[in-house]
């Protein structure tokens, strides 16, 4: 959106799934740059030192940085087709169509330049067993910039998938321990109400409480 007239773009981005940034701090506020693409490194200075664990991040948390609206600098003005100059702008994502599974990645493999080092983040991550998708919705966006007007999206037919639930329930965490060059992925699967641990041939049943206290690398939610 230009920031002088108010024009406003959009962009269309098929994605399998939502690579998020975890919070630099407990509830912290800083803005990410993941914004700028889904597949970007997000680096905080503060947290790039061996071992750090700044604080808990939430999977909510994760996804309300990522739709929240970002200021672009004057080294990204874009061109607005109004003003007919590029201009300074506000960049904000969202998801205008929700999938029957939706998979996040945890962003925990973090590299610096500037400190000319890669590492790997095992900051806790807490992740609902039931989500919510509607706050990160276009459609939510929207209203709550503009009212409860309904604007729809150039090019965009009605669709019966916008009628389904935004309510999710989580059935899979895929896990990394080690290091970033080298590590073991497990997998805990919920079947019948039944939570699985999948470590390569082995497989158990374990507690709800192990799932939770698992440090979550990818997450998947299937539809209510």
């Amino acid at each position: 959106m230009c920031m002088v007239c108010g024009f406003t773009s959009t962009t269309y981005d098929p994605c399998v799934d939502i690579s998020l940034d975890l919070e630099p701090n407990q509830g912290g506020s800083g803005k990410s740059s993941s914004a700028k693409s889904l597949n970007s490194f997000n680096v905080e200075a503060d947290c790039m030192r061996p071992n750090q664990n700044c604080g808990i991040s939430t999977l909510k948390g994760c996804l309300e940085r990522f739709t929240r609206a970002e200021k672009l600098g004057s080294d990204q003005k874009l061109f607005c087709q109004k003003c007919q100059v590029r201009q300074e702008s506000l960049k904000q994502m969202s998801i205008r169509k929700l999938p029957l599974v939706s998979c996040f990645h945890v962003k925990r493999f973090e590299h610096s330049s500037i400190r000319k080092m890669s590492r790997k983040v095992d900051r806790y991550l807490q992740f609902p067993f039931s989500l919510d998708m509607a706050p990160y919705l276009s459609s939510s966006i929207l209203r709550s910039r503009f009212g409860n007007r309904i604007f729809p999206f150039d090019g965009d037919e009605q669709d019966a998938s916008n009628d389904l639930s935004t309510e999710f329930e989580l059935f899979a965490v895929v896990t990394h321990s080690g290091r970033l060059d080298a590590g073991h992925y497990v997998t805990y699967l919920r079947l019948s109400n039944q939570w699985y641990k999948c470590d390569d041939a082995w497989i158990t049943q374990v507690n709800e409480s192990i799932v939770r206290a698992a440090q979550g690398y990818m997450m998947f939610y299937v539809q209510k």
